[in-house]
């Protein structure tokens, strides 16, 4: 893809000449991005914190199916703002990230054993 073909992706506008990586188009466009993503992320926070951890709850309460109405409400809505632009970064992209900042934790439990009681 050449420069002058590249987007900023939240504002849609071209790039011109960009930097390996850039995204965004000016500063207040990466904040929109970047602030849009949290607010979404702390809305998910508690959601699927409670899917993993109180499963019978969440079950109960069709959490998972609520995740997924929330995801095609944001979906929707940037559809509508921002046609043909994500709002969320490649999952990639997500993955290196947390790698380099050190929030990925690697070989850890992701479950842990349930004990049995002995009769």
């Amino acid at each position: 893809m050449s420069a002058s073909n590249c987007q900023c992706a939240e504002c849609g506008n071209p790039l011109g000449e960009r930097r390996k990586g850039q995204m965004f188009c000016s500063q207040t466009c990466r904040q929109t991005f970047n602030n849009r993503r949290m607010q979404r992320g702390a809305e998910l926070y508690d959601l699927f914190r409670a899917l993993r951890r109180e499963r019978s709850d969440a079950k109960e309460l069709n959490l998972w199916t609520h995740l997924c109405r929330l995801e095609l409400k944001w979906q929707t809505e940037d559809e509508a703002a921002r046609p043909g632009r994500r709002s969320y970064m490649p999952p990639q992209k997500a993955v290196a990230i947390l790698k380099d900042k050190g929030s990925l934790p690697r070989g850890e439990v992701l479950v842990k054993p349930v004990r049995r009681r002995v009769a």
